[in-house]
């Protein structure tokens, strides 16, 4: 109960945060993008740590599978599980009275889903339990996922570098002539994955100048970068978001560091987290963003506990 509570706190907290500020009329999202006051960011960052604590969110999850090509149990799950010899779609067999239910409805019998590469979608529930089904590398694989968890009840924060107007840096975009695929690592061993970069970004940092790769996904434009403080106080990489440059522009943007997130993988072992294409190192510590996260020490107990 008092788990509870707590979150409850957090999260009015949190609304009050975001309610904070209202754009005015006549602010464009290219001008909103180029102003950005404490109010701001602290918007910014309630949004963030909203958006973590979820329910069924990053701090709930739970386990992942790749399925296998025949009808298998998976650990912790009732039903039989697998993909067909192609991976094009995902099959679940089960009865009703193992406690099944999708849409809200029993699941009895065969249950078929697909899911597009690098899209997930829930599947079933199983009490507080939610299975969603996702694509990697054309693979096939579920996710579990829970209404809550130990770290989710005791999350406070992400911890972050101090607010830094210095790393509010303006950079160009230049895009390339033509479609690319890179084939780049990610956070499993077992699993790589086709990024489509953009362009580049060039920028200065620290008076060194710097060029990356663009990419696009879920939240829009973006970089995923390393840099010098990775594995001592930030994550293995990082990833930074940003606008697009104006249509009839020049191709400048605004790369404001102080966003700088970790990806998922900072707050689960069951994250896919694509790597940063090579060469998109920044040469100087980023002292900016936010930091390694404190759901570290979940791991370590696990770690100690098997």
């Amino acid at each position: 109960m008092e788990d509870g509570r707590a979150i409850a706190t957090w999260v009015d907290m949190t609304l009050a945060i975001l309610s904070q500020r209202v754009p005015p009329d006549d602010e464009s999202p290219m001008v909103a993008a180029m102003i950005d006051t404490p109010a701001d960011f602290r918007v910014f960052r309630a949004e963030r740590e909203a958006e973590l604590t979820e329910p069924y969110g990053w701090l709930t999850v739970r386990g992942f599978s790749w399925l296998p090509v025949e009808p298998s149990p998976i650990p912790g799950l009732p039903g039989r599980w697998w993909a067909d010899g192609l991976q094009a779609h995902a099959y679940l067999d089960a009865a009703a009275a193992e406690g099944l239910t999708s849409n809200g409805s029993p699941v009895d019998g065969t249950s078929t889903l697909d899911v597009a590469e690098y899209g997930r979608l829930p599947w079933v529930d199983h009490g507080e339990v939610r299975v969603e089904l996702l694509r990697r590398g054309g693979r096939l694989a579920i996710r579990v996922r829970a209404v809550t968890s130990p770290d989710r009840d005791r999350f406070t924060h992400v911890p972050t570098f101090p607010y830094d107007p210095d790393w509010r840096l303006k950079g160009r975009f230049t895009p390339y002539p033509d479609q690319r695929e890179v084939v780049v690592d990610t956070i499993r061993p077992d699993l790589q994955q086709i990024m489509r970069p953009l362009g580049e970004v060039t920028f200065h940092a620290d008076g060194v100048a710097h060029r990356l790769a663009v990419t696009k996904g879920k939240y829009g434009w973006g970089v995923e970068f390393r840099d010098p403080t990775n594995g001592d106080l930030t994550e293995q990489w990082r990833q930074l978001h940003f606008s697009p440059p104006a249509p009839d522009g020049n191709g400048e943007v605004l790369l404001d560091f102080n966003r700088t997130l970790n990806m998922w993988f900072a707050f689960t072992d069951h994250a896919t987290c694509p790597a940063p294409i090579d060469g998109n190192m920044i040469t100087v510590p980023v002292l900016a963003g936010e930091q390694r996260a404190s759901t570290k020490a979940r791991r370590i107990d696990a770690t100690a506990a098997d």
